[in-house]
């Protein structure tokens, strides 16, 4: 490697100038660090000395290499390439010790070398440790010779690197003491050029790349679609971008007055805001701020976010305001909230369903199976886990306990069969039959099963839901019900073939005494006429009851289409001189209503009976309980027609409401069973048994409702058949 040296000046002239004068002028006319060394090179051989070159030790990784060189071949060069770890060799002992030091044979043809150190130090500290009176590192290491230490080759003040290296110079076979003398001078002098050089160095490559950080920090500030905005510790804006300019600077062309007092209210209220947080006190601040659009006019709200700047001393220099646009995202935000709410309102809704669900589940009293779309159980209740065992939650959903009772894996079986044949037919609802053994039981026993199906969105089977019915309690309900019907129906029927065979025996003589009676009627004495009268009411009314009773069993199969409404007419014609007699109005709300099939005669019978009754119940001589006299007395006759949804069939009601005295709850019970009555002695207790038994005959209804003190309304619904 040769140096040039920059010709500063006519060889002519530097011929005249002394030799160390020439190259202190030459290295002084050097404007960059990197010109030092070559310049020094040729001053070295310029003393005489057949070569040199120059050392450098890289701090970060310790390595030591030529970098500057004149007269060296690169075999030579090469000799000299080491690292600071290696301790052994003489040159970095030089570096370590920074004492120049004579190496010898070292060179060629066994020539001694005269090894300098170079280090950047100076007895002048910089202008930037001077103003922020701190130390600086080129006067540490000129006040403090001794030892190399890497890790203090660091300035504290400007966080500069030092350089360190060392000069190698080749001893001709004989020098004097005048040439080290200059040599080490001007190495000396070189180094100190170098320091004063590698410093500027220093400051033009950070000017330099502050330069680049700022047109950066510009192109990313202007780059930017939220206002920025940088003031000074005054609240003076030092810079903003673009978006900014859009609220706070009044555009090149003629604006209109509302857009110039738009901007002056913008920079009144972001100064405001700015002087709020220099109050507050707080490092970080964010402020709302609603601002105008001079452009478009409209109102925009921002979040103006600010951080403080600091100088180097600590000094707080202003502040750094980002503005975000938040009036989309307060929007969103609040129609985010308003969903949040009516998602927690959902929620809410949701754990009161799935805890009624429980609920239900676990009072419901039947067993209740719950599987999912590949037939897999995930959920038994209380009772189902007696049949089918025991189910634990894992992390990878419930799983079934295992079970050694080979009767429980049995209805495991059964019950896998059953939903795996629902779950993957085409029947949404099934109801079915299980056979299981049950522990509480001890035996097997006969389920009913009714299982449905939960779709999902796609139309895909969901879950299942199965519950399990144990109907051997209805059933031995039922066959007892049953039995004591039949027994019932055998009492009544003896009770009836008994009736009837007293009343037939009775009958014959009592037409008799009604002959005789009727034929005494014309020889009675005066004196003996009340006991006359009493003695024909009584026999009268038995052989009403007489007749009653022969009535019990006597059906007419002579059937015909009765018309509903012509037979109230009637028998409400039929009473209307002892009802009007009574005091009660009639009144009446007949709707047209087809024929129905059945006995006219038995029907006239029910309707007469039902006026009968509300007719003694609002008579004020009455017996029961709770006179009618004090209220108004009112016969109500309604007929309606409750068609069905295929058109042919139906139902025609008829209802008969009294304001009567009305029928105490312990008799309402009772009330269609014989002789059952609320007459007192005067009634037989037949009349509802008898009506009851004609409307069932036709397959009818009759229902019948009463407060006491108030009335009673008896409803009767007749099958309609078109």
């Amino acid at each position: 490697m040769r140096a040039q040296a920059p010709q500063l000046v006519p060889k002519s002239e530097r011929d005249l100038i002394p030799e160390r004068g020439r190259a202190a002028f030459r290295l002084l006319s050097a404007e960059r660090s990197d010109e030092i060394y070559p310049i020094l090179m040729e001053e070295v051989v310029a003393l005489g000395f057949p070569r040199a070159l120059v050392v450098a030790l890289d701090m970060e990784s310790g390595e030591i290499k030529p970098v500057a060189a004149i007269h060296c071949s690169q075999s030579y060069l090469q000799k000299f390439t080491t690292a600071l770890w290696q301790g052994e060799n003489s040159i970095v002992g030089v570096l370590r010790s920074l004492k120049p030091a004579v190496v010898p044979k070292a060179g060629t043809n066994g020539r001694s070398i005269h090894c300098h150190p170079v280090l950047f130090k100076n007895r002048n500290a910089c202008w930037e440790a001077e103003r922020r009176n701190r130390s600086c590192l080129a006067v540490q290491n000129f006040l403090k010779p001794g030892a190399l230490e890497i890790s203090e080759q660091v300035c504290r003040t400007c966080e500069m690197r030092a350089y360190a290296g060392a000069v190698l110079v080749e001893m001709p076979a004989q020098v004097s003491e005048r040439q080290m003398s200059d040599l080490r001078s001007l190495i000396e002098t070189a180094n100190g050029h170098l320091s004063r050089l590698f410093k500027v160095d220093h400051y033009y490559n950070r000017m330099r790349d502050n330069d680049a950080i700022i047109a950066q920090m510009q192109t990313l500030l202007q780059s930017m679609a939220d206002p920025v905005i940088l003031t000074d510790a005054q609240h003076r804006v030092i810079a903003q971008n673009c978006a900014a300019e859009r609220f706070f600077k009044l555009p090149e062309k003629e604006v209109s007055e509302g857009a110039a007092r738009a901007v002056e209210l913008n920079n009144l209220l972001f100064s405001a805001a700015l002087s709020s947080i220099a109050v507050s006190g707080s490092p970080d601040s964010s402020r709302d701020l609603t601002l105008v659009d001079i452009h478009e006019g409209e109102e925009v709200l921002f979040e103006a976010v600010t951080a403080p700047t600091f100088s180097r001393d600590g000094q707080r220099s202003g502040l750094v305001t980002v503005m975000r646009d938040v009036t989309d995202l307060r929007r969103a935000d609040q129609e985010f909230r308003a969903n949040m709410e009516r998602l927690q309102d959902a929620q809410e809704v949701v754990r009161q369903d799935r805890d009624l669900m429980h609920m239900v589940i676990e009072n419901v009293g039947d067993p209740i199976i719950v599987a999912d779309g590949s037939a897999r159980v995930v959920m038994l209740d209380s009772l189902a886990q007696e049949l089918f065992g025991q189910m634990r939650q894992t992390r990878d959903g419930p799983i079934r306990l295992g079970t050694v009772d080979p009767r429980i894996v049995n209805n495991q079986v059964k019950l896998d069969a059953h939903l795996q044949a629902f779950t993957f037919s085409f029947a949404t609802r099934q109801e079915g039959c299980l056979r299981l053994y049950s522990l509480e039981n001890k035996g097997e026993v006969d389920y009913d099963t009714r299982s449905g199906k939960i779709y999902d969105k796609r139309g895909q089977v969901s879950y299942t839901i199965t519950v399990l019915r144990d109907l051997s309690a209805f059933r031995k309900l039922e066959q007892l019900q049953m039995t004591r019907r039949m027994i019932e129906m055998e009492k009544f029927a003896a009770t009836g073939r008994l009736a009837g065979t007293i009343a037939h025996e009775v009958n014959n003589p009592m037409e008799a005494i009604k002959n005789a009676i009727f034929l005494m009627q014309g020889v009675m004495k005066p004196e003996a006429q009340p006991i006359y009268e009493i003695l024909k009411s009584e026999t009268d009314r038995v052989a009403r009851i007489v007749r009653q009773m022969l009535g019990l069993y006597r059906h007419s199969e002579q059937v015909c289409a009765i018309d509903v409404n012509s037979v109230v007419e009637d028998t409400l014609t039929l009473f209307s001189r002892q009802l009007e007699r009574s005091g009660i109005r009639i009144e009446k709300d007949l709707a047209t209503l087809p024929v129905i099939v059945g006995s006219p005669d038995q029907f006239r019978q029910v309707v007469s009976n039902l006026v009968i009754n509300a007719r003694d119940s609002m008579t004020p001589s009455s017996e029961c309980e709770g006179s009618a006299s004090t209220r108004p007395a009112v016969l109500k006759v309604r007929t309606r027609h409750f068609p069905a949804s295929d058109g042919i069939h139906g139902w025609a009601r008829l209802t008969v409401a009294d304001t009567g005295t009305g029928i105490p709850s312990e008799i309402l019970k009772t009330i269609f069973e014989p002789f059952v009555s609320t007459k007192g002695e005067k009634g037989t207790g037949l009349g509802l048994w008898i009506v009851k038994g004609i409307i069932e005959n036709h397959s009818g209804k009759m229902r019948v409702k009463s407060i006491l003190g108030k009335g009673t309304v008896f409803k009767i619904d007749l099958p309609v058949v078109r």
